[in-house]
C-alpha cells in the first residue's frame, strides 16, 4: 500500500473503499425516507422508490466490493491497513459522540430545531479526516455540500419546507457521492 500522504488514482483504490457505497447507500435513504415523510406524511409508493433504490445501490457497491477484492494486487501493509482501521474508528467515534452530545444538550436546552442542521454539520465535518485517511478526495466534496446544506439551513430554515429540502438535499448528496465513489473504483 501506498505510505505517501497524496491522494490515490482511482485504479490505486483499496476494495474496502466500496463499503462506503453500503453506508452512504443506507445513510442517504434514511435521510430521503424523512424528506419523503416532511413532505408528503406516510407515502408508501415514496418510500417503496427510496428502499428499492436503496437495495440497488447497496448490492451495487457489494458487487463491487467483492469484484475488486478479487482484482486487487496492491501490496497489503499491515501496518498502514491497522492505521486506517484505527484512524476510521476514532474519525467514527468522534462523530458520533459529537452527535450524541449535541442532541442531548439541545433536547434539554429546548432548541429541538437545530438538531438536524447540527446533525448534518457534523456529519459533513467527518468527511474531511476520512477524504485524507482513505485518500479519496470525493469525500471532500461530499463534506463541502453538507457543511453547506447545514449551514443554508440555519440561515435561511424555517420557511415553508425548508426542512424536507433539507433531508432531500442530504440525502442527495449522500446518494450521489455513493454512486461517484461506486463509478470511480
Amino acid at each position: 500500500m501506498n505510505t505517501d500522504l497524496s491522494m490515490a488514482t482511482a485504479s490505486s483504490y483499496h476494495p474496502s473503499l466500496a463499503l462506503g457505497g453500503v453506508f452512504l447507500s443506507l445513510f442517504g435513504a434514511a435521510w430521503l425516507a424523512a424528506a419523503c415523510f416532511a413532505y408528503a406524511g406516510a407515502n408508501l409508493p415514496m418510500f417503496a422508490t427510496v428502499a428499492i433504490l436503496c437495495l440497488l445501490m447497496t448490492m451495487w457497491a457489494i458487487l463491487t466490493f467483492r469484484s475488486r477484492r478479487r482484482l486487487f494486487s496492491g501490496v497489503t501493509d499491515r501496518t498502514a491497513g491497522a492505521r486506517v482501521r484505527r484512524g476510521f474508528a476514532v474519525v467514527n467515534i468522534v462523530q458520533w459522540s459529537c452527535i450524541g452530545i449535541v442532541v442531548l444538550v439541545l433536547a434539554l436546552t429546548d432548541h429541538a430545531a437545530w438538531i438536524m442542521p447540527s446533525v448534518i454539520l457534523i456529519t459533513g465535518f467527518h468527511f474531511f479526516p476520512l477524504a485524507k485517511l482513505l485518500r479519496y478526495r470525493g469525500y471532500n466534496v461530499t463534506g463541502t455540500g453538507l457543511v453547506l446544506v447545514a449551514a443554508l439551513y440555519i440561515l435561511f430554515g424555517g420557511a415553508g419546507y425548508s426542512v424536507a429540502l433539507t433531508l432531500l438535499a442530504t440525502g442527495a448528496i449522500l446518494w450521489t457521492s455513493a454512486i461517484a465513489l461506486l463509478c470511480a473504483m
